[in-house]
């Protein structure tokens, strides 16, 4: 076919389908003298044939800062989630000072003991509300989003009626009604379903990809609160039950800001067992893990109240105070390294897996080992500028407490590879047999040796956990050990379950 005949049939040809007379209309366009822009169809088309405009439009003075725009954008939001980890880390440190310092260390330990019958009931609530709400919710779009939040805004209402009256009936109860605890049962309520409403909301707000109205409503919380314990010590009137007035008060105002910025919701009777059912199946792991992980977390602490008394709790808790700052960057590895592992899996395979995790460990090993050793230098010093002399009998826990640091970073990133291979199991069976040895060990250890006693059960409790959890990694062939032989390139597989 002659070139002459070629354009005519594909510039005009009047027997051409429909679609292809559009696109060579375009393309028509796009040759044309005096035309300032190439439209996209177009230029594909001019590109197949030899065909540009002679007019091209001029690149303009602010045109490349197009592109930074663009990245500044994307920094956006992690960079404000940074901002809100490291705002709310501070301000809770300042928040145990001040209290620790205002009420002294034995009234200070019976606020930590409402603060753990808080901490169950937010741990149960992350693994049947929230873990599946940010899963499920960002795959819904529209309507049916709006419709899926709606029954999780009922769920989370039912949980928090019913963990605010258990909460009120522990505290009065289990103790006895003439108890420190009983005198405090109702504020301490009331803050747990404050507390438990406003994480949720801002959880909430995560999930639909709203971090700025995360960082307010968490900055009106931590603003309010630093400002009403403030005021309480200096008129001479803080107590634990006014401290939990201040923190429930907080808390209310930040979450009726919150749902100014919630947005619309839809209410759809016909989907609420559907959605129900679907929120199960996905809570029922995550429950047993959260609970597990409560256990290994606090059961020292409750063991102390009861053997030692709320003094001993209330300093274990204010040297934990000092490794809770460090938070951020468990945070920030939290919401870093999932994406990270994940995209290097689908993309490269275990081999790209396998050095994202390298990568990953050797930062927390080195993040870890400075912690031990600035905290070996100076953790006790900190301790007496912070809480002052009535905390020097306890100061040595500092050191012993910051080798827990490192183990808890390794096995957030072993958690985090598991999570990139969709298998959650492995996390659950480490932490069920760490929690399991620190219930069995906990009690004996401490009647036997004390504070030291303890402390050594915790750690030793977290190593199991990491020791399983490396045992079960080393059975995925490439994730710990060498690569596999053959590399998987860019293909999604599925790893064995270990």
């Amino acid at each position: 076919m002659p070139a002459s005949q070629s354009a005519h049939s594909l510039l005009g040809s009047p027997y051409a389908p429909r679609g292809r007379r559009e696109d060579d209309a375009r393309l028509q366009l796009t040759v044309r003298p005096g035309v300032r822009r190439l439209g996209h169809d177009g230029m594909q088309h001019a590109g197949k044939i030899g065909l540009t405009s002679d007019h091209q439009e001029p690149s303009r003075p602010g045109k490349p800062w197009a592109g930074t725009r663009a990245r500044l954008l994307a920094m956006r939001d992690p960079a404000l989630s940074f901002t809100d980890q490291a705002m709310s880390s501070a301000c809770n440190f300042l928040t145990t000072i001040l209290l620790a310092r205002a009420l002294g260390l034995e009234a200070f330990g019976v606020y930590t003991m409402v603060w753990l019958a808080l901490y169950l009931a937010m741990s149960l609530q992350l693994g049947l509300i929230v873990s599946p709400m940010m899963s499920i919710g960002a795959k819904e779009q529209g309507a049916e989003a709006e419709a899926y939040y709606t029954v999780v805004f009922l769920h989370q209402a039912g949980y928090v009626v019913i963990a605010t009256a258990a909460i009120f009936t522990a505290l009065t109860f289990v103790l006895g009604v003439d108890s420190a605890l009983a005198n405090v049962a109702l504020p301490g309520a009331m803050a747990a379903a404050s507390y438990l409403t406003q994480d949720f909301l801002r959880r909430y707000l995560f999930a639909r990809r709203r971090p700025a109205g995360i960082l307010l409503i968490d900055a009106i919380n931590q603003i309010l609160k630093l400002g009403a314990l403030a005021a309480l010590w200096r008129a001479g009137m803080i107590g634990v039950a006014n401290a939990l007035w201040a923190v429930a008060g907080a808390a209310a105002v930040s979450t009726l800001c919150g749902l100014g910025m919630s947005g619309p919701l839809l209410w759809r009777p016909q989907i609420l067992a559907s959605v129900t059912k679907r929120q199960w199946r996905s809570a029922r792991w995550l429950v047993l893990t959260g609970s597990v992980q409560w256990a290994l977390s606090y059961s020292g602490l409750l063991v102390t109240a009861g053997l030692f008394g709320p003094k001993v709790l209330g300093a274990l808790r204010a040297a934990q105070s000092l490794l809770a700052v460090l938070n951020v960057v468990r945070e920030a590895l939290e919401n870093i390294v999932p994406p990270l592992a994940g995209k290097a899996f689908a993309e490269r395979g275990m081999p790209g897996l396998h050095r994202t995790l390298g990568r990953t460990m050797l930062f927390a090993g080195l993040v870890g080992g400075a912690t031990v050793l600035g905290l070996g230098l100076f953790g006790p010093w900190l301790l007496h500028q912070l809480y002052g002399g009535e905390i020097l009998e306890f100061d040595w826990v500092i050191i012993w407490y910051a080798f827990n640091f490192p183990m808890t970073l390794t096995s957030l990133v072993l958690g985090c590879a598991f999570r990139a291979l969709e298998r959650t199991r492995p996390v659950f069976v480490a932490s069920l047999a760490g929690a399991c040895f620190n219930l069995l060990a906990v009690y004996p250890a401490a009647a036997t040796f004390g504070v030291a006693g303890l402390i050594a059960v915790t750690l030793l409790s977290e190593l199991a956990a990491l020791v399983v959890l490396v045992m079960l990694a080393l059975r995925v062939p490439g994730l710990l050990a060498s690569a596999p032989a053959a590399p998987l390139g860019g293909r999604m597989t599925t790893a064995p379950a270990p």
